[in-house]
């Protein structure tokens, strides 16, 4: 059998990291609220969710980056690897890889520019605003969890960066300009914002009103075709 090349093995170990969040329900069966995360995920999920965040730990660089050659230190993998660690139970400074992810947050935060810009410029991308929107979502999902002081401050600079750079058309695109859009990074982008504004950073009604309007003419062209 070949072996994966480092990168996509890397995304694919993280993708099934990633089953965490889910649960096996059968046809006509429905949620038991007394019933435990752990206790809905069966046991081959449970093993290769262990075995994936095993992974993650062991490729983590002493600076907190994940990556390999031109990827190294890609914020969007940082960001995923870490939000990894946090959806399998652990958080800032507890669990078993609480070390982990305060090692992924020191390393975004250090990312963080003076214009909320989240990238490493070493690390070769054609579209970091895809790592700045799980930079940003990442840095909200541990805000009010870790002792950083510097948190809010640099996740407010990081949203207002995705507030000033969208488009008049309500998307985003690969570079933080206000040009034209792409569906997958507006997605990234409101997933951060939705994140920061539920852990009480603010979120302008208008920039959300304003997506939504987007979404609305999309699904209306393309009910048309």
């Amino acid at each position: 059998m070949s072996r994966l090349p480092t990168r996509r093995k890397f995304a694919s170990v993280a993708a099934g990291a990633a089953l965490m969040s889910l649960c096996r329900v059968s046809p006509g069966q429905e949620l038991d609220p007394e019933r435990t995360a752990a206790e809905m995920i069966h046991q081959p999920a449970q093993n290769a969710i262990r075995r994936g965040l095993a992974f993650l730990s062991s490729r983590q660089h002493d600076d907190g980056s994940f990556g390999v050659g031109q990827y190294r230190g890609n914020v969007a993998f940082c960001s995923l690897a870490g939000m990894s660690f946090l959806a399998g139970g652990s958080t800032p400074g507890r669990g078993p890889y609480g070390h982990r992810i305060d090692q992924c947050l020191d390393y975004v935060l250090e990312n963080v520019q003076e214009s909320g810009f989240i990238m490493n410029a070493g690390s070769s991308s054609h579209g970091p605003m895809y790592g700045h929107g799980f930079a940003t979502l990442f840095l909200a999902e541990t805000y009010g969890m870790s002792r950083r002081r510097d948190t809010r401050e640099r996740l407010g600079r990081a949203v207002q960066l995705i507030v000033n750079t969208q488009t008049n058309d309500g998307g985003w695109r690969y570079q933080p300009q206000r040009r034209d859009a792409d569906v997958s990074v507006t997605i990234c982008q409101v997933m951060a914002l939705r994140a920061a504004r539920n852990a009480g950073i603010f979120v302008p009604s208008e920039t959300i009103a304003l997506t939504t309007s987007s979404a609305a003419r999309i699904r209306t062209a393309a009910s048309c075709t």
